[in-house]
């Protein structure tokens, strides 16, 4: 896992997160966001995910870019959110595999 930075939170996501949860991830989202420079998400290999978490996900990174901050993951997608990832083109380009599998191109 990589080292934490000061100002940074954690936040875990297990369980479902499919459209049902999406409410009360978004909210936890937003509650980590609000004040920490570094957001790091730990996401279960376990959980139950459809797109609507990725594009939770996207927009948070997106929400902590534009305020000078960074949203990470703790641990390379894994099980259900790498195959949801894969069917829906978020792994792509170099930046995305980059977030998502902390894969670096390297030349």
């Amino acid at each position: 896992m990589p080292e934490r930075i000061p100002g940074s939170a954690t936040i875990e996501f297990v369980g479902e997160l499919t459209i049902r949860s999406a409410v009360e991830s978004r909210e936890r989202l937003l509650a980590a966001l609000d004040g920490a420079s570094t957001v790091w998400a730990n996401i279960s290999p376990d959980t139950v995910i459809d797109l609507t978490f990725v594009q939770l996900i996207e927009a948070a990174r997106r929400t902590a870019r534009e305020a000078g901050g960074e949203f990470r993951l703790s641990e390379p997608a894994a099980g259900q959110l790498r195959e949801t990832l894969a069917r829906g083109g978020f792994l792509a380009t170099s930046q995305d595999r980059e977030f998502w599998l902390l894969q670096s191109e390297v030349c």
